[in-house]
């Protein structure tokens, strides 16, 4: 059923927002190869070019012109997985970039791991909503207490990774915290040595951030604009020339095809404003 509705949802978008959708910006997570390939051959079918950061921070900046259809891919957190896409990447010559925290390069894992192992996934939010103090406490015990299989990548396979001619480097904060429930100076701290961490650890200049879980107010963005020159959020819509480089949308893939394209097509929010009334 869920699969009709997403095709459903896919069909009338691409009649609904077809013009809207001339440039695309999509991330990922940890993305199946077989799910991630789907949604390459369906822009390849659909006559996209894939455009690389630089390219499409000029587009938004009104610095060039795109005069083919395109679409730029970025992925959160440098899951371990993410290297077994490399081949796919390939294959399709898709430049690609990987907005990656520090902390889970040396520690092997994300924090809500530990969390999701101990009260399960659906019960995670409530530690997003926690003080800073009281969240770092909880999770420094669980990191104590439970033992995880590694899932990010090690800082020796970013350094490799980003050597890639079709991989980009970028910065995701240093723990991946809620950046909306920081102190001031716990804030700068995590967007001020992430940036400097990577770039001694990649030897490349780090300009772009993207805010992890998708949270910032204001305050947030006046932080980033201290350290870096764009930065990418989670929001569900179309990027603009002209657009915030601050505030560039992206549209998030999962694991399901039709959602994924429902998602691109922008229809599937119908479905999330539908269940939020």
């Amino acid at each position: 059923m869920r699969q009709f509705v997403s095709f459903l949802l896919y069909c009338i978008g691409m009649v609904v927002n077809r013009r809207k959708m001339r440039v695309l910006s999509i991330y990922f997570h940890n993305p199946a190869p077989e799910v991630f390939e789907k949604i390459i051959r369906w822009a390849e079918r659909h006559h996209y070019q894939f455009i690389d950061r630089e390219t499409f921070i000029d587009w938004i900046k009104g610095k060039r012109d795109l005069k083919q259809k395109s679409l730029f891919i970025s992925f959160d957190d440098a899951w371990k997985g993410n290297l077994n896409l490399l081949p796919i990447i390939e294959r399709h010559n898709v430049p690609i970039t990987i907005f990656s925290p520090v902390e889970p390069l040396r520690s092997g894992n994300f924090w809500w791991e530990f969390v999701a192992k101990k009260i399960g996934y659906h019960n995670m939010q409530s530690y997003k909503l926690l003080p800073y103090s009281d969240f770092r406490q909880k999770v420094d015990a669980l990191k104590n207490e439970i033992a995880l299989e590694r899932s990010a990548m090690t800082e020796e396979e970013l350094q490799q990774i980003s050597k890639h001619p079709l991989v980009d480097i970028q910065s995701h904060t240093y723990t991946h915290p809620i950046l909306t429930r920081l102190p001031d100076d716990v804030l700068q701290e995590e967007l001020h040595n992430s940036k400097k961490e990577l770039e001694a650890l990649l030897d490349k200049k780090i300009t772009s951030f993207s805010y992890p879980n998708g949270d910032f107010s204001e305050r947030e963005v006046e932080a980033v604009k201290k350290e870096y020159e764009t930065a990418f959020t989670t929001e569900q819509n179309y990027p603009k020339r002209g657009g915030n480089p601050l505030r560039i949308p992206r549209i998030a893939q999962a694991n399901d095809y039709w959602s994924n394209l429902a998602k691109i097509t922008g229809t599937w929010k119908w479905i999330k404003k539908w269940i939020a009334h």
